[in-house]
C-alpha cells in the first residue's frame, strides 16, 4: 500500500494524476491568492492609520510651538546630542518665527510610510515672521514614534525657528510693564 499522499498511479491509470489532487492544489492556490489580497488591503489600512497618526502628531507639535508651550513641545522632540531643555527653550525665545495657524499652517502634505515607528512627512508650512508676515517653507521631516508619541528631531524645529541670539528674548518683550 503506498504512503498516504504519494502520487503513484493506480493500476490502469498510467501517468494520470487523480482529480482529487488537482482539486486540492487548485483550492490551496485559490486560498493563497485570496488571502494575499486581504493581507494587502489590511496592510494598506494599517499604513494609512499610521500615517494619519503621524500627521496628527506633527500638527500637535506645530500647535504647541505656536502656543509657546515650549516645555510641552520639548517632550515631543528628539533632543540633539548635547542639548537640553533650557537651551531649546532659550533658542525658541530668541526667535521671531513661529508656525501660522489655520489653513496656512500646513499644506500639500505627503507622507511616506517607512515602518510602524517612522514616517517621512513633506509639507508646505506657513511660518509667521515677526515684522514681515507669513513665509512658506517646504520641507521633509522624519517623524519617529517613541513610547507611543510621534516626535520630531529638535534640529528641525530650531532650523525653522532660525533663532537670533542678538534678538531680545520673547519673554522680556512680552513682559507686562
Amino acid at each position: 500500500m503506498p504512503a498516504l499522499g504519494a502520487l503513484e498511479p493506480v493500476a490502469g491509470e498510467k501517468g494520470r494524476i487523480p482529480v482529487k489532487w488537482i482539486l486540492v492544489v487548485w483550492f490551496a492556490l485559490a486560498t493563497c491568492l485570496c488571502s494575499e489580497g486581504l493581507w494587502a488591503a489590511e496592510s494598506d489600512s494599517h499604513q494609512q492609520q499610521i500615517t494619519n497618526e503621524a500627521r496628527h502628531g506633527f500638527e500637535e507639535i506645530l500647535d504647541l510651538w505656536r502656543a509657546w508651550s515650549y516645555d510641552d513641545l520639548y517632550a515631543r522632540v528628539v533632543p540633539a546630542p548635547g542639548s537640553d531643555q533650557w537651551n531649546f527653550v532659550d533658542q525658541l525665545n530668541h526667535s521671531g518665527r513661529c508656525p501660522s495657524c489655520c489653513w496656512e499652517k500646513m499644506q500639500d502634505v505627503t507622507i511616506v510610510y517607512l515602518d510602524d515607528s517612522t514616517v517621512l512627512l513633506t509639507a508646505r508650512l506657513g511660518i509667521e515672521v515677526e515684522g514681515v508676515g507669513i513665509r512658506f517653507v517646504t520641507r521633509t521631516f522624519r517623524l519617529v514614534k517613541q513610547f507611543g508619541i510621534w516626535k520630531l528631531p529638535e534640529v528641525d524645529i530650531i532650523s525653522l525657528a532660525e533663532p537670533n541670539m542678538q534678538r531680545i528674548p520673547r519673554e522680556i518683550l512680552e513682559r507686562p510693564l
